[in-house]
């Protein structure tokens, strides 16, 4: 008994270390926030005093929403290794979890609809090659330094193409009420040209809640989409069987059973029927459900838009993910209803490949000179097993765990216990061989 009690205290201090040489060895700089049933690791968009490298320095994504590796109880989702492994930092997609990208995912200046809608990017039909001009969330960026660019006539802007940097952005730390938060602040200016941008990460029980605020520091106004991308997968299974979305909005009008979306990508040729992988359905009430129903193999894309013209749709930009694992994620967006103006929907996608199922409700931000916008993404995280009771207790004996403060009290009392248990064990056999 007394030797079962050592080996169990042995293996209780060798996990503690090996969680701090695990930690010491990332080498991207970030911040883990903890609560009781969860850890979510923010990637910081600067070096640390540690000097660690950035995980994203990339001209298409936020660099402020590099946010993953989400775990809850035993479980994962938004992980880092289905998606673009080996990791490249200065890739355009090589974003985790919560990326976020000012624009609308394709080539052009613009997006389509109605007004100059940009696409994330300001002053980039003034300015000529080798000049710079400002990519939202990213910073200042050299027209025509990214490869595509060289070999397409036309003068776009190439969204998944890496652009050079005319200068290095700065983002700079803001103070936080907790441990369980982290804020940040990003702004750049060219001319009459600029933004700002202020974000704040909070893990408060099974709640992450993402705040941004985006205010125009220029001069002349600007429209833009927002969307996050959510390169979401659990416990590293690739897409199939066990995943699923809930779509946050119904589509009204349509004489058809199933849901009406359109699949642009397929007429372009880089992308296959999203009706091969999943069961798209659509409830009496108009509301929209996907199941996977058959892996994803790799090199395989596939995109929907839903919003079709020729429907009624209502949505209020919010889904619920399904992992095989069990762990379901719920987002919404509260501003989207309690905002007269600012945010809007603008789409409404869906994204897949075997390394992520990715749902994209994109906003429309519209700021005259000196106006600010907000909006939060409220991620709840939940499990078919209640973790107010198991998961916490348990969680104590994971090494990813031991370090969180919400588990002092436990992880002194278990130490105390261990040790005065391995000392009577020790104590009763030396006594028992004097005898």
């Amino acid at each position: 008994m007394a030797m079962a009690i050592y080996h169990l205290a042995a293996g209780i201090v060798l996990l503690f270390v090996a969680h701090n040489v695990s930690a010491a060895s990332e080498p991207y700089a970030n911040v883990t926030l903890h609560s009781p049933l969860m850890s979510a690791r923010v990637f910081l968009p600067y070096k640390d005093e540690s000097e660690d490298s950035q995980y994203y320095v990339g001209s298409r994504f936020e660099h402020g929403s590099m946010i993953g590796d989400v775990v809850y109880g035993h479980k994962t989702v938004y992980g880092r290794e289905m998606w673009r492994t080996p990791h490249d930092a200065s890739w355009p997609e090589s974003g985790v979890g919560l990326a976020s990208e000012f624009g609308c995912g394709d080539d052009g200046p613009t997006c389509a609809g109605k007004g100059d809608i940009t696409n994330g990017v300001l002053g980039y039909e003034s300015a000529k090659n080798g000049e710079p001009f400002l990519k939202i969330g990213v910073g200042a960026l050299i027209k025509g330094s990214c490869p595509d660019c060289l070999t397409d006539p036309t003068d776009d802007y190439k969204f998944n193409s890496p652009y050079k940097f005319y200068r290095q952005p700065k983002w700079s730390t803001l103070p936080s009420p907790s441990p369980n938060e982290v804020s940040y602040l990003h702004e750049e200016s060219l001319g009459d040209l600029g933004y700002r941008i202020q974000k704040t990460i909070r893990l408060e029980g099974n709640i992450m809640t993402v705040r941004t605020i985006l205010s125009n520091s220029g001069k002349k106004q600007f429209s833009t989409p927002w969307y996050s991308h959510h390169f979401f997968t659990g416990d590293n299974d690739p897409v199939g069987p066990g995943y699923g979305i809930d779509l946050g909005l119904s589509e009204y009008g349509v004489r058809a059973s199933a849901p009406l979306f359109d699949q642009p990508g397929i007429g372009l040729g880089w992308a296959e029927d999203l009706n091969t992988y999943a069961n798209v359905t659509m409830a009496r009430d108009g509301s929209i459900s996907m199941r996977m129903s058959k892996t994803i193999p790799e090199g395989v894309r596939l995109k929907a838009e839903f919003l079709d013209e020729q429907t009624i749709t209502l949505t209020d930009g919010s889904f619920t993910l399904h992992a095989p694992n069990g762990l379901s994620v719920e987002e919404r967006i509260p501003e989207l209803q309690s905002q007269s103006r600012n945010p809007f929907i603008y789409k409404y996608n869906v994204y897949a490949e075997r390394g992520t199922l990715s749902p994209e409700p994109m906003l429309l931000l519209y700021l005259q000179p000196a106006e600010t916008t907000v909006w939060t993404q409220h991620l709840k995280f939940t499990s078919p097993v209640d973790a107010r009771f198991g998961a916490p207790f348990l969680s104590m004996y994971l090494p990813s765990d031991w370090q969180n403060p919400s588990f002092m009290y436990w992880r002194s009392a278990l130490a105390v216990a261990l040790c005065s248990a391995a000392f009577a064990g020790f104590y009763s056999m030396f006594i028992g061989r004097r005898v």
